[in-house]
């Protein structure tokens, strides 16, 4: 046996009719397998990108997905299921992120964070990375920044902070995610009070 070729559990799926939700996506992937994550990308007015990700239990159930789906027919649009190549490279930060620098830090000392903008996202399964937090709440609004937090042994602690832009923004992002499932763990989104 050669070397196994290491395939991430996530899908890349382009091609999406508008009006498709990750709710459609979730529904047509779930007969390859295990969906543990949907989401349909969306511009700052609500937009579908026509982009969307797909994440599975196990990288055997994306293969199966990118193997029986790509090609397949959603609102009538052919979509193009590939993996998601997103998942394995370590983002670099630093990149302008929605038109800004972004940085992944936390709140810096005597930094001002506008009151009411940053909200604390608990309950995130323990192998999230700030990354695929972002992921999750791109769709809300401007993201300033956000990161998930991790103890001083590397680990994430299963809590994260986000930045938007506006206070509207923040409290769109807690009343569309407060109490929803990830992986099996309930996400809690409040206001930071710290911030």
């Amino acid at each position: 046996m050669g070397e196994e070729i290491r395939v991430g559990r996530r899908c890349f799926v382009s091609n999406l009719a508008w009006r498709t939700s990750w709710q459609d996506l979730k529904d047509k992937f779930r007969d390859c397998g295990n969906v543990v994550y949907a989401n349909v990308m969306r511009d700052e007015s609500n937009r579908s990108k026509g982009w969307g990700i797909v994440e599975f239990e196990t990288a055997e159930e994306a293969v199966n997905a990118m193997n029986t789906l790509n090609g397949a027919e959603i609102h009538g649009r052919p979509i193009i299921v590939r993996e998601d190549r997103e998942d394995r490279e370590i983002k670099d930060f630093s990149k302008p992120f929605g038109g800004k620098a972004f940085s992944a830090g936390m709140k810096k000392e005597g930094e001002e964070v506008p009151h009411g903008t940053q909200v604390v996202v608990h309950g995130l399964p323990w192998s999230y990375t700030g990354d695929q937090l972002l992921d999750i709440f791109r769709g809300v609004g401007d993201i300033v920044k956000g990161d998930v937090a991790y103890g001083r042994d590397g680990r994430s602690r299963g809590y994260g902070i986000i930045q938007f832009a506006s206070p509207d923004q923040a409290s769109h992002a807690i009343n569309q995610f407060n109490g929803t499932e990830l992986e099996g763990r309930v996400l809690s989104v409040k206001l930071d009070g710290f911030a």
